[in-house]
């Protein structure tokens, strides 16, 4: 499932990477998604009824997302006639990592024992920016009393944890080794 999401994904990006129009159709794609949300049954049972044809389903991408741009309704229109339209929050989910990397950008989440300065957070960011060499950061910033002082911060896959309880917990395994 995640093979044919990033295939469309991949798909998408390529053609309005080409066509230097990937900032609108991201943009256009990050609408979609937002409103489309809460809607994953409701797609699911799009692609799961029998009686609606594969021009059946066509049209009603042409009605419900008029005005897109014409590389995102074609792969709308792709991925509906192939009764995938399911899977569309993965595959805008593959197409932003795609958007992302190509352009330097990473979500940033930071978590801190006490709610951070807009100052502390630029600083936070910056020492991050030059931690990873990426070009921008989204940050989101989040209050975890139970970390007790410091930040712990996640980006992607690593987690880099500057916190007390981090620090409280590598004791105890040290002190658990010794005896």
């Amino acid at each position: 499932m995640a093979n044919v999401a990033q295939k469309y994904a991949q798909a998408l990006f390529d053609v309005a990477l080409k066509a230097e129009v990937l900032t609108e159709v991201y943009k256009e794609f990050t609408e979609i998604q937002t409103a489309i949300q809460n809607q994953k049954n409701t797609l699911a049972t799009v692609d799961y009824e029998p009686k609606i044809t594969a021009n059946e389903r066509r049209e009603m991408i042409n009605h419900i997302f008029k005005g897109v741009h014409p590389y995102l309704m074609n792969t709308l229109k792709v991925i509906a006639e192939q009764r995938n339209f399911r899977l569309l929050p993965y595959i805008y989910e593959a197409f932003e990592a795609n958007y992302y990397t190509f352009h330097g950008l990473a979500d940033a989440y930071i978590e801190s024992a006490t709610a951070l300065s807009d100052d502390e957070v630029t600083q936070v960011k910056h020492a991050l920016l030059d931690r990873t060499g990426l070009k921008d950061l989204n940050v989101h910033s989040t209050v975890k009393p139970e970390l007790i002082g410091g930040i712990r911060v996640k980006i992607g896959t690593k987690v880099y944890d500057g916190s007390i309880q981090n620090d409280l917990n590598q004791l105890v395994k040290q002190f658990s080794r010794v005896y």
